[in-house]
């Protein structure tokens, strides 16, 4: 028997289940340590001392936090709860993001809207394929099963220069009694609502749910025309962070 299901026209599927309804869902977060920082407390002790503890002083804001996402028949908005209001410590504002994110279900199309230096940055993310397996269990009553997928992440090596690229899993539970196909951030295509999401130590889950099957909730893109890709993205932030440190 085959472990994993592969995903064939599964969003064509949930977008006739799930038209005429909007949502608005609210997540919270909690960050855990990287593979990536794990292998660096054994080559370097040091620099894993103080990484671990910016991310436990980030970690303390971050579950204060609250997400929201909203969506309708075709799209979501996905953004840190305006009403956060920062706190006085510079390392624990560090987790409070600034990005806005966006979801096309009509052609799987994921978009993520940043400020850097100033400036407004749209970024065109790359599409993931879902595997679903059989495993599921039980999230605030309602049943879930659970997705993984891998995805390409760019960055700019600090010596050489060099673009780098890197997969990441991304793992997601989510429950066909709510035939939605979004999720946190830009996440969706699963045939119902993401209720739990892991990805680069990130860990969300749903704590409120609002559902509305006559409302039609109008959801705002951006302007698409300056969308960069993601290597295109990842170069730009590298030279406004070299700027700003004077590298």
């Amino acid at each position: 028997m085959k472990k994993l299901l592969f995903i064939t026209g599964i969003i064509a599927l949930t977008f006739q289940f799930s038209q005429a309804q909007s949502a608005k869902i609210t997540y919270k977060n909690e960050l855990t340590v990287t593979k990536e920082l794990e292998e660096l407390k054994e080559k370097d002790p040091k620099k894993y001392e103080r990484y671990s503890f910016m991310i436990k002083k980030m970690n303390e804001r971050t579950k204060q936090l609250r997400y929201t996402l909203k969506f309708n028949d075709l799209r979501s908005e996905f953004k840190t709860n305006p009403k956060m209001a920062k706190g006085d410590d510079a390392v624990s504002n560090m987790s409070i993001s600034q990005s806005e994110y966006f979801y096309d279900l009509s052609n799987n199309k994921r978009y993520q809207k940043n400020n850097i230096s100033g400036k407004e940055l749209l970024i065109n993310k790359e599409s993931i394929s879902w595997e679903i397996l059989p495993e599921t269990k039980v999230i605030r009553g309602y049943k879930v099963r659970k997705a993984v997928a891998g995805q390409t992440f760019f960055s700019i090596d600090r010596e050489s220069g060099e673009l780098k690229e890197k997969e990441q899993p991304v793992t997601a539970w989510f429950t066909t009694q709510l035939p939605f196909a979004y999720g946190p951030e830009n996440y969706g295509g699963l045939p119902g609502l993401i209720l739990e999401l892991k990805t680069q130590g990130k860990n969300y889950s749903v704590e409120k749910l609002e559902i509305d099957e006559d409302k039609d909730l109008e959801i705002k893109f951006p302007n698409l025309d300056k969308a960069l890709s993601e290597k295109e993205a990842a170069l730009m932030m590298h030279k406004a962070a070299a700027k700003m440190f004077g590298r």
